[in-house]
């Protein structure tokens, strides 16, 4: 639901803006696994948010954020950090690194989200999600001239 959202909101507002740079603020409340959010997403789909954000922006500023599932902002983290750099990631984590991650909580060896036995709720979420669209598009893109 948030990358139609995005791509419907964020480039035309990046155009119309011009920013000389962007700052990303890489935190990943957003998790599936934030106990807060709710959000449901993966390190995936914040990756290809980072993406996006670096094909639209002139020159970013990275900084770290938060999150409270740790080994999950540090996946969350590097796949930034890859993306920045335009490294690709193996799908695993190296064996060498397992025993150093269950030390610190880690169940993860991938690199990405492992597939979700999580129910979708999409319906409901989908059209509260377009009217933020809407509103959006009705009030914040006339001051920019969209």
């Amino acid at each position: 639901m948030y990358a139609p959202a995005f791509e419907a909101v964020v480039p035309p507002l990046l155009d119309a803006f011009e920013p000389d740079v962007v700052v990303l603020q890489l935190g990943i409340d957003s998790h599936r696994t934030d106990p807060l959010t709710h959000l449901a997403w993966t390190v995936q789909g914040f990756t290809n948010i980072v993406t996006r954000l670096l094909e639209l922006s002139p020159r970013v500023v990275a900084l770290g954020g938060g999150g409270y599932d740790l080994p999950n902002v540090a996946r969350a983290w590097t796949a930034a950090w890859a993306a920045i750099n335009r490294v690709e990631l193996a799908a695993e984590i190296p064996r060498t690194c397992h025993k150093e991650l269950a030390a610190h909580g880690s169940r993860a060896c991938a690199c990405g989200t492992p597939p979700s036995s999580y129910p979708r709720t999409r319906g409901s979420g989908e059209d509260y999600v377009m009217q933020q669209v809407h509103l959006i598009r009705e009030h914040i893109f006339p001051i920019h001239g969209l």
